[in-house]
């Protein structure tokens, strides 16, 4: 598969919820960094543990795909995340993630929020 190809997959399973099916396409260190290089989660249980609330609790959550960009193994991504439930209030917000894809594996996931909101979104989850 192509690298986006992986990805459009990875956003299909967790539109459907299905953890299971998400986490087959991470390799087993994959890593998890946001904005100056924070570490989310790294490897497979931090990465379950990370991804649980997602596909658990947010079920209202879309994830509408913007402008992307890829090259070879790397892809450029903007997110708009509507209906996350954040402190028990439904939000959308912005995020812009580069991604790295081997042997139709994620390898690497790197996301830049750009406010404050968005921040404690991410962080939430972590």
């Amino acid at each position: 598969m192509k690298a986006l190809e992986v990805l459009e997959k990875a956003l299909e399973l967790l539109e459907h919820k299905d953890l299971d099916g998400f986490l087959v396409l991470l390799s087993d260190d994959c890593v998890i960094m946001k904005d100056s290089g924070e570490v989310m989660a790294r490897g497979t249980a931090e990465l379950h543990k990370f991804y649980l609330p997602i596909f658990g609790s947010q079920a209202a959550l879309k994830i509408e795909i913007g402008d992307q960009f890829s090259t070879g193994s790397v892809i450029a991504m903007r997110e708009i995340n509507h209906n996350m439930s954040i402190d028990g209030e439904l939000k959308d917000f912005d995020t812009v993630w580069i991604y790295k894809v081997v042997n139709d594996k994620i390898t690497y996931m790197h996301v830049f929020s750009p406010d404050a909101d968005t921040d404690k979104a991410l962080t939430s989850l972590a």
